[in-house]
């Protein structure tokens, strides 16, 4: 699996096949062929057992949600098989293949984020004008970005001071949804 994943994060699906995870996984291709049959079903798999951070978070609140969230999608997309995150994002929009197996993954991404901001809105901790994809859009885009944006020469302390920023990234979200509902009155 981890082969698998590290090939399809350096390479994308262009790039991806069973010879060559054969190769770097150091078994047989007739081994993978065996129990995979295609690259799909193999980089499926590989997603679905190694890639686990579609998790439900609930906290009781929302600061501690989002920042839980946060630092997930932080620790994924810094992490080992942050370019496994950031090629799926690509070859899904690119690739119908890619797109079948890869959607209703993302799918449940995006619900169990916008399932975090529904909590909080029935408990009263956000406006009712808050809205769920726009946060999600602001505190994810907001961390990918950040991530891909920083200067190799810059990783390090990027990685260092991830909390703090995580923090200020959930505080500014929230503060903008507060001041949302403040605008309409």
């Amino acid at each position: 699996m981890d082969a698998a994943l590290l090939l399809y994060g350096r390479m994308g699906w262009q790039g991806f096949n069973l010879e060559g995870v054969a190769r770097g996984a150091n078994v047989s291709k007739d081994a993978l062929y065996r129990r995979w049959k295609t690259r799909e079903a193999l980089l499926e798999s590989a997603l679905m057992q190694r890639f686990d951070w579609i998790i439900t978070i609930d906290n009781g609140n929302i600061r501690d949600d989002l920042l839980a969230l946060a630092t997930r999608t932080f620790d994924v997309f810094s992490g080992t098989y942050g370019e496994v995150a950031l090629q799926l994002r690509t070859d899904a929009r690119r690739f119908p293949d890619v797109r079948a197996f890869a959607a209703p993954y993302r799918e449940m991404m995006v619900l169990q984020g916008r399932g975090i901001v529904r909590r909080a809105l029935d408990r009263g901790e956000l406006p009712a004008e808050a809205k769920p994809g726009l946060i999600m859009d602001l505190l994810i885009g907001g961390i990918t970005n950040h991530i891909v944006s920083t200067p190799s020469h810059l990783r390090d302390r990027m990685l260092a001071n991830a909390n703090i920023f995580l923090k200020a990234m959930v505080d500014v979200v929230l503060l903008g949804a507060q001041l949302l509902g403040k605008s309409d009155s």
